[in-house]
C-alpha cells in the first residue's frame, strides 16, 4: 500500500465491519464488459476489490450491514477508476469496431446505438469521471446466501432507457422495480447520490479527495 494514497480498499473493510462482506468482481479488469477487453489501469489479478474514499466505505458498508438483515448483500462492478481508464474510454469510442468481440459487447450493452454516442448521451465519461475521485460506486444486489444476482431490468453498464431511474415497472417488470427500489432506498439513506441515466451509479454526498487520481489499480493495493 502506498502511504500517502488516500483510498482504502471496501472489500477489507467489509470483513471487518458487515455479518456478510460484500462481493465484487470489477468489470473493466476483465474482458466482460462493454469494450470487450481489459481497461488501461487495471490490472486482471486485481480484480477482487475496490478502491475508495475512506467515508464513502463506510457508508457503503453501513448500507450492506443493513441489507444483510434482508438477506440480502451488494455486489460492485466498479468504484475507483484511475484516470488512465477515463481516458482509455475516450480513445476506444472514437476508434472503428476492429473485432468480433467487440461486436458481441455491443449486443450486451448497446444494441441501440453507437459506440460514438456513448459519450454524448452520458453514459460514458470521456474526459474526468467522478469514479477518479475515490467516492462513486457501481453496484448492485445480490441474495444471500447463494451470491445470485437479482432481477433488476437490465444487466450492469447497458446503456438504454430501460437503465434509467424513470423506467416504470411496466417497462422492467415488477421484480425488478422492486429490487431498484430497495437499492435506491439504502444507498440514499447512506448518503449516496443516484445518476439518473444508471441504475447502478452511486456518488457519495462528501468528496474526500479534491483531485481525480490515476494510480494502476494493483494487487499491491489490496487490504
Amino acid at each position: 500500500m502506498h502511504d500517502s494514497f488516500p483510498l482504502i480498499d471496501v472489500i477489507a473493510l467489509s470483513k471487518n465491519l458487515c455479518d456478510t462482506p460484500i462481493e465484487c468482481t470489477l468489470a473493466y479488469a476483465t474482458a466482460e464488459n462493454f469494450l470487450g477487453r481489459l481497461v488501461a489501469g487495471y490490472s486482471p489479478d486485481a480484480k477482487h476489490f475496490c478502491l475508495m474514499a475512506p467515508n464513502a466505505a463506510a457508508a457503503l458498508c453501513r448500507a450492506q450491514n443493513q441489507l444483510n438483515e434482508k438477506n440480502l448483500g451488494l455486489f460492485i462492478f466498479d468504484s475507483f477508476r484511475p484516470l488512465r481508464a477515463v481516458r482509455d474510454f475516450g480513445h476506444w469510442m472514437h476508434q472503428p469496431v476492429n473485432n468480433p468481440l467487440e461486436l458481441t459487447r455491443k449486443e450486451i450493452h448497446y444494441p441501440h446505438i453507437e459506440k460514438n454516442q456513448l459519450a454524448q448521451l452520458g453514459y460514458v465519461n470521456d474526459r474526468v469521471s467522478d469514479h477518479c475521485f475515490g467516492d462513486t460506486v457501481d453496484l448492485t444486489l445480490i441474495e444471500l446466501p447463494n451470491k445470485t444476482f437479482l432481477d433488476m431490468g437490465a444487466c450492469f453498464d447497458f446503456f438504454d432507457d430501460t437503465s434509467h431511474h424513470t423506467a416504470t415497472a411496466e417497462t422492467i417488470g415488477k421484480t425488478a422495480y422492486q429490487n431498484r427500489q430497495i437499492l435506491l432506498d439504502v444507498m440514499q439513506a447512506m448518503g449516496y447520490l443516484p445518476y439518473e441515466k444508471e441504475y447502478w451509479h452511486f456518488t457519495y454526498h462528501e468528496r474526500e479527495v479534491s483531485e481525480p487520481l490515476d494510480v494502476e489499480i494493483t494487487t499491491e493495493l489490496a487490504g
